[in-house]
């Protein structure tokens, strides 16, 4: 799809064609040269096992971050099945593996080291091409200051929103709060682990792979939350709902749509967009849960809720990982996913409201895992 949008533009040498790929798109891109042996250069970033011999693909250049060792793995093994280092350019049998210092799945695609290594190896088979710039993509510091900026435009909104009198409740105590945010986390692996044990696989639920299990388990770990810690549930207020809505904006704007120009592919397809609301629904539990028991708490106290969750999350699917292993890709994606719970904790604290801060973060986070995780 991509080869015949680029010739439909009529700007293509279709005489001259490389492809690239990183991650699950590295074996797109190995597999697309092994059926089409004229290509004339494959880059694959972050390789998945893929079938490779010492001729095709033509001019194989494999990269991989140093923080990402399993991927490392995966690109020596398909280096030695090739043929191994070196290789004659001219002839189509170059291979060779870079492997990126301190970098890991994600930031890799932002490292000038691997953008110049990826450029060199094109101007190494196709020759420099004329006119063209010794640039480097920047974009990533212009997409953290966006992000920066739509933080600082959501937090000036939201306080000019004045909050509603609310209900004090008296604040249970921090053993309780601690026991519900992890004992519900725990608890969900398990659970879905005992289910796993009778069939259910548990990487291809909600027709996503692995993604599924990850808003199923921020259910089921939210319900239990809920349930230990009990708190007050007072009824959704118009001011409350639009703070969320506010913060929900800023985030699908800053980090998302924004990401859309640099990264991340943002706009969901029908199938994706339509299991969006119901996935946001069970994700509520944990959010809701999560800003009451951080509820009234200053922001540096806030910021250490969202540590205390991030570890939880941590413990939790790496206990789900241990008992299924299937469940691996998680690994990779799960630090984005925290980071991201991060900033909607710095767009919203549940100062604003627990429903503001609950829905605005289930919204968010659900829009983001069917975005980011692939279909089954």
């Amino acid at each position: 799809s991509a080869l015949k949008a680029a010739e439909s533009t009529g700007l293509i040498d279709t005489q001259r064609l490389a492809i690239l790929g990183h991650s699950m798109g590295s074996g797109v891109a190995l597999s697309y040269s092994m059926t089409h042996p004229d290509t004339s250069a494959t880059i694959s970033i972050s390789p998945v096992k893929q079938t490779v011999t010492p001729t095709q693909p033509r001019n194989l250049l494999l990269m991989a971050g140093s923080l990402e060792p399993q991927f490392v793995a995966n690109a020596n093994q398909l280096l030695s099945t090739a043929g191994g280092q070196g290789g004659d350019l001219t002839k189509g049998t170059a291979r060779e593996l870079e492997v990126v210092p301190n970098v890991e799945h994600i930031s890799i695609l932002f490292s000038p080291k691997a953008q110049t290594t990826a450029r060199s190896w094109l101007d190494a088979t196709f020759g420099p091409q004329p006119g063209a710039l010794n640039y480097s993509d920047h974009r990533v510091l212009w997409y953290g200051l966006g992000i920066l900026g739509f933080t600082v435009l959501a937090n000036a909104g939201l306080n000019m929103i004045s909050s509603s009198s609310q209900i004090m409740i008296s604040q249970k105590p921090l053993r309780l709060r601690l026991v519900a945010i992890l004992g519900g986390g725990i608890v969900a692996t398990i659970i879905l682990w005992l289910v796993s044990l009778i069939g259910a696989k548990l990487d291809q639920l909600l027709g996503l792979l692995v993604g599924g299990y990850l808003i199923v388990w921020f259910g089921v770990a939210g319900l239990i939350a809920l349930l230990i810690f009990r708190p007050h549930i007072p009824r959704p207020r118009i001011r409350v709902l639009i703070k969320g809505l506010i913060a929900l904006a800023a985030l699908w704007l800053g980090v998302g749509l924004l990401g859309n120009f640099v990264w991340l592919s943002w706009l969901l397809i029908p199938y994706r967009f339509w299991i969006w609301i119901p996935s946001t629904i069970i994700l509520i539990p944990w959010f809701f849960t999560v800003g009451s028991v951080a509820e009234r708490a200053k922001p540096a106290v806030q910021m250490g809720w969202w540590i205390f969750q991030a570890i939880t999350i941590l413990l939790s699917l790496y206990l789900a990982i241990m008992l299924n292993p299937e469940l691996g890709f998680l690994f990779i994606i799960l630090p984005l996913v925290l980071v991201m719970i991060g900033l909607h904790m710095l767009v919203i604290y549940s100062k604003h409201g627990t429903w503001a801060y609950a829905i605005s973060g289930a919204m968010f986070t659900t829009w983001l895992i069917l975005a980011v995780f692939p279909l089954q």
